[in-house]
């Protein structure tokens, strides 16, 4: 005989996933407890985590959303650029964004301000 589970038919599903972005930082588990979903935050900046219910969520304005996610692009490009100063020769690294350049000041994710913010329009390949 094959075993089978059943769902109550009031089981609601998780309104957010693993991976999305909150004020809190980012979803990194979801449980689900007696009174609900409870989710398991990483905050970025401090690299701890806390259990929020579903209630204590709070969700990012889509500038907040895409300042960070520049913000979190451009470290990423930043750290190509010094691995390829490590290695001491030219990658030729290009993205959609353009040529992969040093950081010209550090940028403001909380404005929304990025070196990719503006991208230069030239003939590259992903």
């Amino acid at each position: 005989m094959q075993a089978t589970s059943k769902i109550s038919s009031s089981f609601i599903n998780p309104l957010y996933t693993i991976g999305d972005r909150v004020q809190q930082g980012r979803i990194i588990g979801i449980n689900h407890v007696m009174r609900g979903w409870q989710y398991t935050v990483l905050n970025e900046e401090s690299k701890r985590t806390v259990k929020l219910a579903e209630s204590e969520i709070k969700l990012l304005s889509q500038q907040e959303r895409e300042a960070r996610i520049l913000a979190e692009i451009d470290s990423h490009m930043t750290q190509l650029v010094l691995l390829q100063k490590e290695l001491d020769t030219d990658l030729e690294i290009s993205t959609p964004f353009g040529e992969i350049q040093p950081p010209r000041k550090p940028s403001n994710p909380i404005n929304g301000t990025s070196r990719l913010s503006e991208p230069r329009r030239k003939k590259v390949s992903a």
